[in-house]
């Protein structure tokens, strides 16, 4: 009797951005892609209608957004395993980035799966290159939080940055987190993006104070996106810890009061501090 082993394949997921406004900014490759997977899964299957429609591709779209992407893992593992290529795409630009899907991914990885992303359109960078502002070192915060101790820890971190920052609000929120960052005396340069890649493409430059002043009331739909200059209170300080303490030490300060001191001026650890002057 012969042995047969069956051999199973398993399917491809990729990672699908699609255009942020602009439908001719979509790519050759994405749109082979779209052709060639078995289905696709959607942040809101209306959009992704409305995108294949224009494409002239019919498909199974279903539904991934963040209220069933846990619940959706399994379904997504089982129809690979059968051999089904999946893309993922999000309303607009590239998924997981303030989207769902980092969960999922990470699920597929430790099954092995075959995961291809494709390039494509992101407002992170669009409106990083925009700015004007560092684009060496930058960090990408996400959605401006609403409320409670994770917004106060927004603002205060920005005080102090030294790096470019980007982030996400919502139309109805802007003039409130710009008032936000009036009311805590935040002068950072902002450069405020809106309607990118579309027809209406504005982009507002300045203060919160100035902002709030040139933005108009007018209703807008969408995401905004925000890029925040690194402050400019902060300069670095180019000391020396162990020649400051010993004279410090020579006007009788105590060591873990110097160690205060020190770590103050150049944000290293007290203990650390300490350690390197307590034999001085």
């Amino acid at each position: 009797m012969n042995n047969v082993i069956q051999v199973f394949k398993m399917g491809t997921f990729y990672i699908c951005p699609t255009p942020i406004g602009n439908l001719n900014d979509i790519s050759t490759r994405l749109v082979q892609v779209l052709s060639d997977v078995d289905i696709v899964y959607a942040e809101d299957t209306r959009v992704a209608k409305k995108l294949l429609s224009h494409l002239n591709q019919k498909k199974e779209v279903r539904s991934y957004f963040k209220g069933n992407e846990v619940k959706k893992i399994d379904e997504i593992l089982n129809l690979l395993d059968n051999d089904k290529s999946i893309a993922m795409i999000s309303d607009a630009g590239t998924p997981l980035i303030s989207d769902p899907g980092n969960t999922l991914v990470k699920k597929l990885i430790k099954s092995n799966v075959e995961i291809v992303s494709i390039p494509g359109p992101s407002s992170v960078l669009v409106a990083l290159t925009l700015s004007g502002f560092d684009t060496e070192k930058f960090t990408f915060l996400g959605f401006v939080p609403k409320s409670g101790k994770e917004r106060a820890e927004f603002f205060n971190n920005i005080q102090e940055t030294q790096l470019t920052l980007i982030c996400f609000t919502s139309p109805n929120r802007l003039k409130k987190d710009l008032e936000e960052f009036v009311n805590k005396n935040i002068e950072n340069e902002i450069v405020v993006c809106r309607e990118l890649t579309k027809k209406f493409e504005t982009i507002y430059r300045g203060t919160a104070a100035a902002l709030l002043k040139d933005i108009p009331d007018t209703e807008y739909k969408g995401e905004v996106t925000l890029v925040i200059d690194k402050s400019q209170k902060i300069k670095t300080i180019d000391i020396n810890s162990e020649d400051l303490a010993k004279k410090l030490i020579e006007y009788s300060v105590p060591k873990r009061e110097i160690a205060k001191i020190i770590s103050s001026i150049t944000k290293e650890k007290v203990n650390n501090i300490y350690d390197l002057i307590k034999n001085l």
